[in-house]
């Protein structure tokens, strides 16, 4: 029972925590839309200098830890991700705290004397950053599929009125928020400082791996190639996207049984247990207090997070 109230009570703050910090940017965002460029610029040299001066221990020891895993493989392949997700921090970090978050999952499980269950701790600890980013991305494709059509609409509205394409998308970026405004004032930035199309693109892909978005993309790429009314394809191609996103909204509606059928039956062990633990606290004392019970609880998680998966993959049907 303790391993899962520390499961649940850590997923919480965790989520706390995230929630919070979000609100903190999204107000300073906010904030910078009224700030001069002398302002933020003065405003992020004194941030500098007070972030190297008041440096805190575990900081120093995430670069510290960091620098063993600076221009490895698993550290490019973690840079993609952390790019598909939009989060300011290096890959190399990123595995340093997904350690130093196994340690501390792991210590804390020896201080609650659950020794024979610290792996199961650490491997929480070590997961808990990857469910994080993989959150954020999914966040982040959902919105970019339904901003896609309005950013489409607006561009094809700007080239009638005699915009080119590079400035129809510099429009969007200025005036749709994240991530389609973000990554097309990215890709105007790489095409002004030298980047090709086709690779200024290509790179909006990996950090959007949309259908959608691909879809815009070749059809873009082909028209520079063979010609046409650019005008036109994209106004085609926002009506076929915009049904593509109603059907996928109707499809989350019929299967949104199913999916709360996944949360219901996941948290249902864990209420019931808590519950009985309230009326009766020495009732699960042989189960906390004995490896086999340890191990029973650990089946019991796996299994749980097992069936939360497979009714997951039965209710997710690709468009």
């Amino acid at each position: 029972m303790f391993v899962i109230l520390a499961l649940i009570f850590t997923l919480i703050f965790g989520f706390i925590g995230s929630f919070i910090v979000k609100r903190k940017k999204r107000y300073e965002k906010r904030i910078e839309k009224y700030l001069t460029k002398q302002d933020r610029n003065q405003g992020s040299s004194e941030d500098e200098e007070e972030g190297k001066e008041a440096k805190k221990p575990l900081e120093q020891l995430i670069i510290r830890l960091g620098r063993v895993f600076a221009g490895k493989k698993i550290a490019n392949k973690w840079k993609e991700k952390l790019a598909q997700a939009n989060m300011d921090i290096k890959a190399e970090h990123f595995i340093a705290k997904r350690m130093i978050y196994a340690l501390f999952a792991g210590l804390f499980a020896f201080a609650i004397n659950m020794t024979a269950m610290m792996i199961f701790f650490a491997l929480i600890g070590y997961l808990l950053p990857v469910i994080q980013v993989n959150r954020k991305i999914k966040k982040r494709l959902s919105i970019s599929e339904t901003q896609l059509p309005q950013a489409l609409g607006t561009m094809s509205s700007a080239m009638k009125s005699g915009f080119s394409f590079l400035q129809a998308m510099q429009l969007v970026g200025r005036e749709m928020d994240d991530p389609i405004g973000t990554e097309f004032n990215r890709v105007i930035r790489q095409i002004n400082l030298g980047t090709s199309m086709e690779d200024a693109f290509g790179q909006l892909l990996d950090r959007l791996p949309n259908q959608d978005m691909e879809l815009m993309v070749n059809a873009v790429l082909v028209q520079r190639t063979t010609g046409g009314n650019l005008t036109e394809i994209l106004e085609m191609m926002q009506e076929t996207i915009r049904e593509r996103v109603r059907f996928r909204e109707e499809l989350k509606s019929l299967t949104a049984q199913g999916r709360m059928s996944a949360i219901i039956i996941s948290m249902l062990p864990v209420a019931i247990g808590l519950f009985l633990a309230f009326i009766d606290p020495e009732y699960f004392t042989p189960l906390l207090n004995h490896p086999v019970g340890w191990a029973m609880i650990g089946f019991g998680i796996i299994s749980g997070l097992f069936g939360w998966f497979v009714i997951q993959k039965i209710v997710t049907i690709e468009v």
